[in-house]
């Protein structure tokens, strides 16, 4: 599948609603920061409002929807920060999930060796941080002055270049994240998970990042959207901002309430949540870019 520019989503609603209402089963895959919500300048400030958390509520509550969030982030740290009960949560690209997420020992030191070595190299350039996420680590530069993320990427890139290809670079929005090779992402992950619903199931994915290319990748012929300003991508529609992702989810809403028979909708929900495993049950980023990202 080539990369295009994709088109709006909302110019398309007819033909995306047509699909919406034949959908025997939805799967709603949604990435958290800079698609669910807007991007801040630290990650510990970022929360799903009140108002989202009902939304999304609603919509784990549907019957013929399945309800997941898939983020870099650590799994834990995504579910506080969302507090959906209903939803599945996906940790670290999809990589962490029920049983948490492991590198090989070699892995491990390497992951070590390499966060030792940035940190030294890339102390004292102003608004230049790495987070240490456990199994990977990310160097963030959002804070930092155009001139001074420019004199991080070679330090970065000349850091990390001989640790590959057991590591790998995952640049994305004001970000550098340094993974193990044999995580999968994104598109591994929402596929193992399309594995356990019923057939047929339509999905949909929202992200707004490098990482969740993956998954448009995967999931070729399904809903696929790109959240922020145009550019190419495998996704097949476009969403401008966390705005117009509440809009959208708020029309999907709609399309499914409308789908439930009048009278019939409490009990038919009640069957399917009685059927439904509990969330806990499947614990289951354009800036400078480095070769071999």
């Amino acid at each position: 599948m080539r990369d295009t520019t994709p088109q709006s989503l909302f110019d398309h609603w007819a033909t995306v609603r047509r699909r919406l209402r034949a959908a025997r089963h939805l799967a709603v895959f949604l990435d958290f920061d800079g698609s669910l919500v807007p991007l801040r300048a630290r990650p510990e400030e970022v929360w799903l409002d009140d108002s989202g958390q009902r939304l999304l509520q609603r919509l784990a509550r549907h019957p013929r929807v399945t309800l997941v969030l898939i983020s870099g982030r650590r799994r834990a740290d995504l579910r506080r920060r969302v507090n959906v009960p209903g939803a599945r949560y996906l940790g670290l690209h999809g990589w962490e999930h029920g049983d948490g997420a492991s590198a090989r020992p070699g892995t491990r030191r390497l992951m070590r060796l390499a966060r030792r070595m940035l940190a030294e190299r890339l102390r004292g350039l102003p608004g230049i941080w790495i987070e240490d996420k456990g199994p990977v680590f990310v160097v963030h530069y959002r804070g930092a002055s155009v001139s001074t993320a420019r004199r991080a990427r070679p330090i970065v890139r000349e850091t990390l270049e001989w640790l590959q290809p057991d590591l790998r670079v995952l640049a994305g929005r004001k970000v550098w994240e340094v993974l193990p090779r044999e995580l999968g992402g994104k598109g591994v992950a929402v596929c193992r998970l399309l594995e356990e619903l019923p057939r047929p199931t339509l999905s949909i994915f929202i992200g707004d990042d490098v990482s969740d290319e993956r998954a448009f990748a995967a999931l070729r012929g399904e809903l696929t959207v790109r959240v922020g300003r145009p550019r190419r991508t495998r996704a097949h529609f476009r969403l401008r901002n966390p705005i117009e992702v509440r809009s959208f989810l708020e029309k999907l809403e709609m399309e499914m309430t409308a789908r439930i028979p009048v009278g019939r909708g409490n009990s038919r929900r009640q069957e399917h949540q009685n059927k439904k495993r509990a969330p806990d049950s499947v614990e289951r980023r354009n800036e400078p870019r480095l070769r071999g990202a």
